[in-house]
Parts: structure tokens; sequence; C-alpha cells
């Protein structure tokens, strides 16, 4: 009972807000990829940041 309630949010989660994401994401120009990309770049840049700061810590 409670691992079907569990699967069931997880597909809700995952499976279906990727495909949502991904659909709504082709129908983008190219201009709105390249700012897409710019963002994700930021976030690992800011991730690795701080991880390397902590490391030094």
């Amino acid at each position: 009972m409670i691992k079907r309630w569990i699967l069931r949010i997880l597909k809700f989660t995952l499976v279906d807000s990727t495909v949502n994401i991904l659909g709504d994401l082709f129908e983008q120009p190219l201009i709105m990829w390249a700012f897409i990309g710019w963002g994700w770049l930021s976030v690992l840049v800011m991730v690795a940041s701080m991880v390397d700061t902590i490391g030094q810590v």
C-alpha cells in the first residue's frame, strides 16, 4: 500500500514532470536553448565553487 503510494509520487514528480518540461522545451526557439544552457552552466560553476570552498575550509 505505502510502496504503491510512494511509486505514484515518484512517477508524478520524476517522469511526468520531465516529459512535460521536455515537451515544452522542444517548442522553444534556439535562443531559449542558449539561455537554458547558460543557466545550467552557471549552476554547475556555483556548485563546483561551493565544493571547492568547503574543501579548503
